[in-house]
C-alpha cells in the first residue's frame, strides 16, 4: 500500500500521533549532526549547572539562592538526559567532555567570573538561557519528528523548564536593575559593552548549536576575554541579606 493512499482508520491519529506521514517522509537531521547539537546542548546545561552552584553560596539574596538551586537542579537533570541521548546514538567514548567551540567556552567563563549579581542575572538569562531555548527550537523545526522522537522529546521537556527559567529571570533582572537605577554611567557602559562581548562570542560560534550564520568571517582565535582573563576563584564564605543574621559577618 503506498502512503498516499493510506488513511487511518475512523481519522485516528497516524503514527501515535507523532507526525503525519508527509512531516515522518521529510528529511530531517543526520545522526551525526543530531549528536554534533546534542553535545553543545549538554555543554550548556553542564556549564550553566556549574555557573549557579559556583555562585549560589556566595549570593546574599535568599530569593535568587533560591532560583539558582532549581534552575541548578534543573540543569543537571538535563545534562543527564542528553547524555543518556548520546550514547543511544553513539558508541563510547562519546566525546561530552571536549569543549565543543571555544567561543562557547569564553561565553559561560564570562558569565562565571563577572563580578556583579547584575550582569550575572544578566548573562545567564537575557543572553545563555535565550541561546539554548533558540538552539533547541530550531532542532524541533529541523529534525525529523518520528526517526529522532528521542530527541525531541528531550528538547520539549528541557525548552518547558528553560521557558520557565527564562520569565523568573526576567523578572529577577528587571528587580535588581530597579534597585540600582542611579548606576553610575560608566557602570552603564561597562554593562553594556560585556554584553556585546557575550553576543560576540556567541557569533564567533555560530550560536549556541554552531549554525547560525556568523557576522563576519569566523575568527581563528576567541574573543578576548575580559572577567574570565583571571581564572575564576569560588568564594565558600555562605551569605545572607540584610533580613538574615549572617554568623559569618557578625
Amino acid at each position: 500500500m503506498s502512503t498516499p493512499a493510506y488513511s487511518p482508520l475512523h481519522g485516528l491519529p497516524p503514527l501515535a500521533g507523532l507526525a503525519t506521514f508527509a512531516e515522518a517522509q521529510r528529511p530531517g537531521l543526520s545522526v551525526a549532526e543530531c549528536v554534533r547539537r546534542l553535545k553543545r546542548y549538554h555543554y550548556a546545561f553542564k556549564r550553566l549547572h556549574g555557573i549557579f552552584i559556583a555562585r549560589l553560596t556566595a549570593e546574599p539574596i535568599y530569593e535568587l539562592k533560591m532560583a539558582f538551586s532549581l534552575h541548578a537542579h534543573y540543569c543537571a537533570e538535563h545534562v543527564a538526559a542528553l547524555r543518556q541521548r548520546v550514547g543511544e546514538m553513539r558508541e563510547p567514548p562519546l566525546g561530552l567532555d571536549v569543549v565543543p567551540d571555544e567561543s562557547l567556552a569564553v561565553f559561560f567563563d564570562e558569565i562565571l567570573a563577572t563580578p556583579t549579581t547584575e550582569e550575572l542575572l544578566a548573562g545567564i538569562y537575557e543572553r545563555a538561557v535565550p541561546a539554548l531555548i533558540a538552539a533547541l527550537e530550531r532542532h524541533r523545526r529541523e529534525t525529523n519528528p518520528l526517526a529522532d522522537q528521542p530527541s525531541v522529546r528531550l528538547v520539549r521537556f528541557a525548552l518547558l523548564e528553560l521557558r520557565e527559567m527564562a520569565e523568573c529571570g526576567t523578572q529577577a533582572v528587571a528587580a535588581v536593575s530597579g534597585e540600582n537605577v542611579q548606576r553610575p554611567t560608566s557602570n552603564v557602559q561597562r554593562s553594556t559593552e560585556w554584553l556585546a562581548l557575550l553576543d560576540d562570542c556567541l557569533a564567533a560560534a555560530g550560536g549556541l548549536d554552531g549554525t547560525e550564520p556568523t557576522r563576519n568571517q569566523k575568527p581563528e582565535t576567541a574573543p578576548v576575554r575580559r572577567y574570565s582573563a583571571t581564572p575564576f576563584v569560588y568564594d565558600k564564605v555562605p551569605r545572607r541579606d540584610s533580613r538574615f543574621p549572617d554568623p559569618y559577618n557578625m
